[in-house]
């Protein structure tokens, strides 16, 4: 007898349980439908407002003999760095006013990595830079990007111009802060996508 009440209590609780989950799912369903339909409300009131329009934005005006600026490079190895980019180096605040002597050659000699001691003149024409070898200097680190920055002379001046590159283009000792377009002094190192491996030098002689 006691065998009979201990089956017929465990089939109620199964049959307890398989009701309750069906409940269960079946609110779990009309919740999502509740959701589905609140949310194609929404989509069809966005879509029913008329967007604003603003002012055409004109890109900015590069200087004359400058290269386009690409955008970054998504296989470049990405490396967190706090700061944002800066203008010109702030160790050399009136360096915008140095305009290469004529007589002078300017170059750019790789003092670290493994193009160390290698020397690269710096024309008007300019000289890229990147993990592409079509470019002028090739580095092979990966937190390079593949079209990274431009070295050029602009108005009797040398111009570093970083190319939207994935990690940055660095000046000296000023880790923190990646500069988007700088003009260099003499003696000025260069990181291109982080201080570590290879490190060039702008020469001036």
């Amino acid at each position: 007898m006691i065998k009979y009440y201990v089956f017929w209590g465990l089939f109620a609780l199964v049959l307890i349980g398989i009701g309750f989950s069906l409940w269960d799912r079946h609110r779990r369903s009309q919740k999502a439908k509740e959701l589905e339909e609140a949310y194609r409300a929404g989509a069809a009131a966005t879509a029913r407002a008329k967007p604003v329009v603003g002012p055409a934005v004109k890109p900015a005006a590069q200087p004359a003999g400058s290269p386009p600026q690409a955008a970054f490079d998504p296989n470049a190895t990405r490396v967190h760095f706090s700061g944002t980019a800066i203008g010109t180096s702030p160790a050399s605040p009136n360096r915008d006013a140095a305009p290469l002597p004529a007589e002078k050659t300017a170059r750019l000699v790789c003092v670290g990595g493994d193009q160390k001691h290698h020397s690269f003149p710096v024309t008007a024409a300019g000289i890229r830079v990147g993990r592409d070898p079509g470019n002028d200097i090739v580095i092979s680190d990966p937190r390079v990007s593949y079209r990274h920055a431009w070295i050029g002379i602009i108005d009797h001046k040398a111009v570093l111009r970083d190319l939207g590159s994935t990690n940055g283009t660095f000046l000296n000792a000023r880790i923190e802060s990646p500069v988007s377009e700088v003009v260099l002094s003499p003696g000025d190192t260069i990181f291109f996508g982080g201080h570590g491996r290879d490190q060039f030098r702008f020469l001036v002689d």
